[in-house]
């Protein structure tokens, strides 16, 4: 029993003094970063190539010719041309009327012309009314009233038929080399001008325009400023739509001369009684 006893404390000493397991303390581990998203570079890419278009047509050449037609009970005389094979140029009389020519074919003659037509406005003394440039030099002063609505302009690069404000913004654009200042202004953009006056009835002379290279110079037999711009307008009486026309000096200053190198005899449009003008415009060969 005593034996017994004795090693049964034996044991018990020997559980309680064995050491105890080590107690596993769980490794500490890093606190997660954030995540650092790196944006992907813009990729710049070519610009698109542009399209390659083909040349623009040319516009197809006028032959010079003289026309007589009738619209609207209006007989609108003409010779249309091409300003790449002619051109108009102003021919003045600084001395005064008859002080050179008393008609558009003898102001034609001094310039080998092949046509002519008289040009604008002047006064009783024979000053232009308005302002003119022949051939560099120049003459009179801007006219501010209908009569000096636009100007022709001509010049190496260009021709054109522009109104009065377009004109004196940028002279130097135009820099005409000839110019006449006329008015009113008959067609612009195609569309008849309102506010021409309905009355007067008279022979009328004009410039129509295509607002490229087809142009004309015209005798209208009588009829009123109103009545002329609805016969240019949406109308095609020299060969070409017209869109912007000017009227020059009217009435017995109207003086169209066509030669016989046009039409295969010579024209004349004037007046028995017509009176002498301050300038005309000739139509030479380029």
């Amino acid at each position: 029993m005593t034996l017994r006893i004795l090693a049964l404390g034996c044991i018990l000493t020997a559980i309680s003094c064995s050491p105890s397991p080590p107690i596993k303390t769980p490794e500490a581990r890093p606190a997660p970063q954030p995540t650092v998203i790196t944006p992907t570079p813009e990729i710049k890419l070519p610009p698109a190539p542009k399209p390659i278009l083909p040349p623009p047509t040319p516009q197809k050449k006028l032959p010079i010719s003289y026309q007589q037609k009738v619209i609207k009970g209006i007989t609108l005389s003409m010779v249309s041309y091409d300003d790449r094979d002619h051109q108009l140029r102003v021919a003045d009389q600084p001395n005064g009327l008859r002080s050179r020519w008393s008609t558009a074919q003898e102001a034609a003659a001094t310039y080998g012309g092949v046509a002519a037509i008289n040009g604008g406005f002047f006064t009783p003394e024979g000053k232009p009314l308005g302002q003119l440039i022949e051939t560099g030099t120049k003459r009179g002063y801007i006219n501010k009233s209908s009569l000096g609505a636009g100007f022709f302009t001509a010049s190496n690069q260009r021709s054109a038929i522009v109104r009065r404000a377009a004109y004196l913004k940028n002279k130097a654009y135009w820099n005409p080399y000839n110019l006449l200042q006329t008015g009113p202004m008959l067609t612009n953009n195609s569309s008849p001008i309102s506010g021409l006056s309905k009355n007067n009835s008279r022979p009328r002379s004009f410039i129509a325009w295509d607002g490229k290279h087809h142009w004309a110079i015209g005798h209208a037999s009588a009829c009123t400023l109103a009545e002329l711009s609805q016969a240019l307008t949406g109308n095609s009486p020299a060969g070409f739509s017209i869109k912007v026309a000017i009227n020059l000096d009217g009435g017995r200053s109207s003086d169209l001369w066509a030669s016989n190198q046009i039409s295969g005899s010579a024209k004349t449009h004037r007046s028995f009684l017509n009176k002498p003008v301050r300038n005309y415009l000739v139509l030479t060969n380029r």
